[in-house]
């Protein structure tokens, strides 16, 4: 049995689960966090989330800007959702890429400022979109201004450095304010049944992984409670379907080689992600 010692959200000795594309993958069994020890903070974002993150497929996107309409109808759909708590107000999408989820809560009343680490997609939001997207991360992002709600969708498994990002959070939501998180439960059925094998077990694109409990704990430790969850409406572009299960499997592969006309059309049909291990979470600042 191996030991880490972690800085990582306690001082409690952490146990080594396995490792994964060369990352080990720690657990706390005190905070019951899940985490890969990644090797550069410093480097992890430009090199994890380069161009080929939203182009290249695998861990990320074969062509992220083909899930415009997608995303957006996504964004509508959340604002919606948050309406039942919160009338419109200025909210902070964080990972917002080329803010297209953004995009559609703002065409439902909200403006918003969005936040992602790759210079070319806050640009392209920026140009493309008239949207007010800023280059950097959550846990060194700076701003004097306080959001009513700060959007994480599938983001809070990329951050490097969770503490301090949880520390910046608190400072930039107004008291009451909300914080809608989209995440993956590591204790979901799909998830014990595939082990080591499950798709999020990814690193070093994704590198911290909660449970309901885990993510609820953290939340309340920095003065919020949780105030609905549920699983989302989410739909994906085949396409990136595909990548995903090309990264994890030969026989995927094979068949993509074999169905190369679907692989043609693939970026044009949308399927619905089943609700078996991605919920969405509202947290509101006591």
């Amino acid at each position: 049995m191996e030991i880490c010692y972690s800085n990582i959200g306690c001082n409690e000795a952490k146990l080594l689960l396995f490792s994964k594309n060369g990352y080990p993958i720690m657990d706390c069994k005190n905070c019951a966090r899940r985490f890969a020890v990644i090797k550069d903070e410093k480097a992890h974002l430009s090199e994890v989330y380069s161009d080929d993150y939203f182009f290249a497929g695998k861990e990320g996107y074969p062509n992220y800007l083909e899930e415009r309409n997608i995303l957006i109808h996504e964004g509508i759909h959340y604002a919606e959702l948050i309406g039942k708590y919160s009338k419109p107000g200025r909210m902070l999408d964080v990972g917002c890429a080329a803010g297209f989820i953004l995009q559609g809560f703002e065409s439902m009343g909200w403006k918003g400022t969005g936040l992602d680490p790759n210079e070319t997609m806050a640009k392209y939001g920026r140009n493309e979109l008239n949207l007010d997207i800023q280059t950097g991360s959550l846990e060194n992002f700076n701003t004097e201004n306080k959001f009513d709600l700060i959007s994480m969708i599938q983001v809070i498994g990329h951050l490097y450095d969770i503490d301090k990002a949880m520390e910046n959070i608190i400072n930039l939501t107004n008291h009451n304010g909300l914080v809608l998180v989209e995440s993956w439960d590591m204790n979901s059925l799909v998830a014990r049944i595939l082990g080591r094998r499950w798709h999020e077990y990814s690193p070093p694109s994704v590198i911290n992984w909660f449970s309901n409990k885990s993510l609820t704990t953290l939340f309340n430790k920095h003065g919020f409670e949780l105030i609905d969850t549920g699983f989302p409406a989410k739909r994906i572009n085949l396409k990136h379907a595909l990548s995903l299960l090309e990264k994890d499997s030969p026989k995927a592969i094979y068949k993509m080689k074999l169905f190369n006309f679907l692989i043609k059309i693939a970026g044009k049909i949308v399927i619905n992600y089943p609700p078996f291990d991605l919920k969405w979470y509202i947290f509101r600042k006591m």
